[in-house]
């Protein structure tokens, strides 16, 4: 089984800290805001609704890049085994102000990188991270 999920990267900084965006999840598991797509949408849609819905963030510059990919296998309540895919944009926030989605998100943090590789929950998400500074310092 097959899940597509999208999502945005968000990044504030302030002088000379590069800081990132992390949700804790009801669910119980910190990462960066992401969501299914409604019908319609393109995947740069989704994730910027996803990123508005969980965090009250509207005023965000997509950064013109390739998008980054988390893949990952779990298992659902019914006991399948489910391929994910979740695309994320990275996304420039001039305003750190969260409202977050009281549904689903119970906290958040804007981190630098070293706090976030320390409170992102999954491997894959780390992962993910270092690709995104290599790609941010490369430029």
């Amino acid at each position: 089984m097959q899940d597509f999920s999208f999502g945005i990267i968000p990044i504030h900084e302030s002088d000379g800290v590069r800081r990132f965006l992390l949700v804790h999840q009801k669910k119980g598991h910190w990462g960066f805001p992401k969501g299914h797509a409604e019908p319609g949408e393109t995947p740069l849609q989704s994730a910027q609704r996803e990123l508005a819905e969980e965090t009250g963030i509207t005023n965000c510059r997509v950064i013109d890049c390739e998008p980054f990919y988390d893949r990952y296998t779990y298992i659902n309540k019914a006991g399948q085994s489910v391929n994910k895919t979740v695309t994320f944009f990275l996304g420039q926030v001039d305003d750190p102000e969260v409202s977050v989605q009281p549904e689903e998100v119970q906290d958040h943090a804007w981190l630098t990188a070293e706090e976030a590789m320390r409170r992102l929950t999954f491997p894959e998400a780390r992962t993910l991270l270092k690709q995104v500074l290599e790609f941010l310092d490369s430029e």
